[in-house]
């Protein structure tokens, strides 16, 4: 009988015991979306998809892990199954500045050029003040053939980060095909002036 009791109370402490570890859905997906932010970062992107792959297969409404899973395909240059997984993002989340940015790119990176530039207007609409966007949607409005257009974006990414280099770089570039030499020398001199910032 004492050993029936010891038993019961085994188990219920034991019981208690497991409850007191047992995390939350959410604290559990936090977790998750670490350990494939982890495995990103170090280009393990055939890691990142599965980890991805079976958090969706618990809960196909994790909109991080859509957004994960499009990065790690992005990065496996699966741009077809990138596209997918940021238009998800996108239907569960129309407000995910960085998921219209993803997706800009890869219409960049595929040809979709119109396409880029609606997608990289909508993360900037979301999100004015930030010189990545602007520095986005000037290289694609340049390979469209909408210099005047791109001259104004990438002119925007300089006021926003005058620090980079290369958003001064490109600004010139445009400059000098359009034959504005004097804008183009003003704006490699920044370039090398912010060069000389960063080193």
């Amino acid at each position: 009988m004492k050993e029936k009791f010891s038993l019961h109370v085994l188990g219920l402490y034991l019981d208690k015991i497991e409850r007191a570890f047992m995390l939350d859905p959410k604290d559990l997906s936090k977790l998750h979306h670490k350990e494939i932010a982890a495995a990103i970062n170090r280009h393990a992107y055939d890691a990142a998809i599965s980890s991805c792959q079976k958090v969706l297969e618990s809960d196909r409404d994790d909109i991080e892990a859509h957004y994960q899973l499009g990065v790690a395909y992005l990065g496996s240059r699966m741009m077809a199954e990138a596209i997918s997984s940021f238009k998800k993002v996108l239907d569960l989340d129309p407000n995910r500045a960085g998921a219209h940015y993803r997706l800009g790119v890869l219409y960049d990176k595929t040809g979709k050029l119109d396409d880029a530039v609606k997608s990289f207007k909508k993360a900037i609409e979301l999100e004015p003040k930030r010189a990545d966007f602007y520095y986005a949607l000037g290289i694609a409005q340049d390979k469209n053939g909408e210099q005047k257009k791109a001259i104004e974006s990438l002119s925007k990414a300089t006021k926003l980060a005058p620090d980079v280099d290369k958003y001064h770089y490109r600004l010139g570039l445009i400059y000098d095909q359009q034959g504005q030499h004097d804008k183009a020398v003003e704006a490699f001199k920044k370039a090398s002036e912010a060069e000389e910032v960063a080193a």
